[in-house]
């Protein structure tokens, strides 16, 4: 980082909203991590990929050195090799540099290579394309920048980038399903997820859904709506780290279910259909963990010096110290929102309803949770820049 993002308190646009961000820290964050793992990537399989692949070696390895954006960066295609490294194994480096390449090539990063992938699905901005075994990206002087896809049935989808305005166009695709204000979110359906790797097999426990009915996409738009109407500094907070939501079946009439996976960045589960106010919540809820998740790609949140498990209400269990704060993180944001929701005569009598009725619930778990955090020297700094600032905006709103 340069010393003038050194001086900021920068931990509090991952804490919550409330101040301008400033899109050169989310950059050095993500891109540091994401050049990590390319670097790692090709340190290891670089003469495997080689002979497999034509340019992408060169095409990764120019990237590392000028990165651009981090909406790249954070994506499923890095977390996969991400894990990889925890892990200590990548079961087809090949898969996951192709993979990349295509990541970068989707934010117009211009260059000539090809490779292979098991035949899998494939999203340029809102569009899928299904069966991809085969991906060439085409960079001609005079020319737009070409993404060539290859699918089983032998027949082949091109693709063209709008350089005014970034997007992507081409014959061969299905629209998906999208929402967000100011960035493109897409709603995605089983068929959207890879099927043959450990990503897929990850949102295999919420089975997802078939296919994304209107009353499902008016819930989402909803959600968004509340949001807008209520906490709108929540929506670009939202917005930049989240590219899709995997929507899953109603289990219940009372219940929404969600999750997310540090491994899979940019990408959270949600039942749906449910009223606005429940998915504003769970967006703003899952949201704060992918910032969660993003900060701890700079370094611990704690020292490891408290060894103790404490209660987590929202689990119904005992849980390390980082996993108290992740959860506090997550809860005290959703009580920003309620408490915007609760004094806004503009809602829905239904949606104050619900605040009123699941406040309490709440606030008792916020507070659970802020007994072991609060004067906790465990914490790193990283650890109080998260906590600090929402600890003492609540206590504003009890003033």
């Amino acid at each position: 980082m340069t010393q003038e993002i050194i001086s900021k308190p920068w931990t509090r646009q991952f804490s919550l909203p409330d101040t301008p961000c400033d899109d050169r820290i989310f950059d050095t964050v993500v891109n540091a991590h994401g050049i990590a793992v390319v670097q790692w990537l090709l340190n290891l399989y670089s003469n495997e990929i080689n002979l497999k692949t034509d340019g992408l070696v060169d095409y990764l390895s120019a990237w590392t050195a000028n990165p651009g954006p981090s909406d790249t960066a954070w994506d499923i295609a890095f977390g996969r090799v991400h894990l990889a490294i925890r892990e200590g194994r990548l079961q087809d480096p090949t898969d996951a540099s192709v993979r990349l390449g295509l990541r970068i090539a989707q934010s117009g990063r211009r260059g000539n290579w090809s490779g292979r992938l098991s035949a899998s699905p494939v999203m340029l901005d809102d569009m899928l394309i299904e069966g991809v075994h085969k991906i060439q990206a085409c960079d001609s002087p005079s020319e737009p920048f070409r993404i060539k896809l290859g699918l089983v049935d032998g027949t082949q989808c091109v693709f063209e980038r709008n350089e005014g305005n970034g997007r992507w166009h081409g014959e061969g695709s299905e629209r998906l399903e999208s929402v967000g204000c100011h960035c493109t979110i897409r709603l995605l359906p089983c068929r959207a997820l890879p099927p043959e790797n450990r990503d897929g097999e990850i949102f295999k426990d919420c089975q997802p859904v078939r296919q994304i009915t209107d009353e499902s996409a008016r819930s989402f738009h909803a959600g968004f709506d509340v949001l807008q109407q209520n906490v709108p500094q929540y929506v670009p907070w939202i917005e930049r780290v989240l590219h899709g939501i995997v929507v899953c079946p109603q289990q219940e009439t009372y219940r929404l279910v969600s999750g997310s996976w540090e491994d899979v960045p940019g990408f959270v589960h949600m039942s749906s259909p449910h009223s606005g106010i429940d998915i504003a919540e769970v967006l703003v809820h899952e949201c704060a963990h992918q910032y969660f998740y993003m900060l701890q790609r700079v370094g611990s949140v704690d020292d490891s010096s408290d060894s103790e498990l404490y209660w987590s209400p929202p689990i119904r269990k005992k849980r390390p110290l980082s996993r108290i704060l992740m959860a506090y993180h997550a809860l005290a944001n959703v009580q920003l929102l309620y408490a915007a929701v609760a004094n806004n005569p503009a809602n829905s009598a239904s949606s104050i309803r619900y605040v009123k009725a699941n406040e309490p619930d709440l606030q008792a778990a916020i507070q659970a949770l802020d007994q072991p955090l609060r004067g906790n020297e465990a914490l790193t700094a990283l650890g109080r820049g998260l906590y600090e600032p929402l600890a003492k905006r609540l206590l504003m709103l009890s003033v």
